[in-house]
């Protein structure tokens, strides 16, 4: 049960994803096809058909063809590539540097110990994620429901809305409904962006970094890598998995590379990216990360953000809720006229620019 949870959260965050994607090529699209004799632009469904034709034939083409071969991979090529990975001794090179180096030899069994659980862990992690690709590739399937729930979204999304809207009280309990989906959205955008932004960083950086090591396939193996960091946790696993399997004798190179770009990744560029998008500090992204790795595994991880970055609007404008009832039962003792017009008017801006005041002038913490 937990598992079909978790896996129908992801289906759901990958179609939002999908669609936010979309946005942008549905409304050019629209601008630059029209019809008619007045020249109106196409309906928001039919752009997005003629993007699913433009990008889901061709590819379901190429998928005909390669699918054997992606399947061999997956249940042959891969294990075979992670059992060399981890039983050839390529990781004797760092004992023989340890042993060389000018220090103790207690420093040296340490650093020795040090390099053994980080290779246990990675090992730990990289067997894990196989297993659960294997595992996963029985539901790929599933997949095809990411587009069908991004066209629901991008079509049914904003008519869902007006009418969600127009039930609520009039007043600013509407204003602040709007506000708070209009936040939602941009901070799901800003994770979109982010995402993104770090694969197209990845793919670069991983393209440049083999074509210099002299992986076979370099190119194709670095867009490859690009395209999986849009998944977290297990794409940049199972990028390190197609790497090493086309690495042969450079295996210890393309380790090295991937390793030091990981923690560059992970610790610098995307939290910094999700700032950015999402307005969280980079330790509260780690923090996000680590916590939906473990009460969730991978899962958690894809997960970890976008409800993080849900909860904190929803807490935000909860406490700014309950601030403007406050204001509002206290205007009528201040100021009872304006207090009427804000209530019947609905003007919430005039409610919130009292806030702003009071914060500034240090009357609400």
């Amino acid at each position: 049960m937990v598992g079909a949870l978790e896996g129908g959260a992801v289906l759901v965050l990958l179609s939002v994803f999908f669609a936010h994607m979309l946005a942008p090529a549905v409304a050019a699209i629209r601008r630059r096809v029209r019809i008619g004799p007045r020249q109106r632009p196409i309906s928001r469904p039919v752009a997005i058909v003629l993007i699913y034709l433009a990008v889901f034939v061709p590819g379901a083409i190429v998928w005909r063809g390669a699918k054997d071969n992606a399947v061999h991979w997956v249940r042959v090529t891969a294990p075979r590539s992670v059992e060399r990975l981890f039983t050839g001794g390529n990781f004797e090179p760092f004992e023989r540097m340890i042993s060389r180096a000018p220090i103790s030899a207690l420093a040296r069994r340490g650093l020795v110990v040090r390099l053994d659980q980080t290779v246990s862990y990675v090992e730990q992690e990289v067997r894990a994620t196989l297993n659960e690709l294997i595992a996963a590739a029985r539901y790929a399937e599933w997949l095809a429901v990411t587009p069908i729930l991004a066209f629901v979204l991008l079509t049914a999304a904003p008519g869902f809305q007006r009418s969600t809207l127009r039930v609520l009280p009039h007043g600013h309990l509407q204003w602040r409904a709007e506000e708070y989906l209009r936040d939602v959205n941009s901070a799901l955008a800003g994770y979109v962006r982010a995402q993104v932004a770090a694969a197209i960083i990845v793919g670069f950086v991983c393209v440049a970094g083999f074509v210099l090591i002299g992986l076979q396939s370099a190119v194709s193996v670095g867009v490859a890598a690009g395209v999986l960091e849009l998944v977290p946790a297990i794409g940049p696993l199972t990028a390190l998995i197609v790497a090493g399997s086309q690495a042969g004798s450079r295996l210890l190179a393309v380790l090295v590379f991937l390793g030091s770009l990981r923690i560059i990744q992970d610790y610098v560029i995307y939290p910094r990216l999700i700032r950015r998008g999402m307005h969280m500090s980079t330790l509260a992204v780690i923090l996000t990360i680590w916590l939906g790795a473990a009460l969730a595994g991978a899962a958690g991880v894809i997960l970890a953000i976008p409800v993080a970055g849900f909860l904190s609007v929803s807490w935000r404008h909860w406490r700014e809720y309950r601030e403007i009832e406050r204001l509002v039962r206290k205007a009528p003792h201040r100021d009872r006229p304006g207090a009427q017009l804000a209530q019947e008017t609905g003007n919430g801006r005039l409610i919130e620019e009292e806030i702003n005041r009071e914060t500034r002038s240090g009357d609400i913490s």
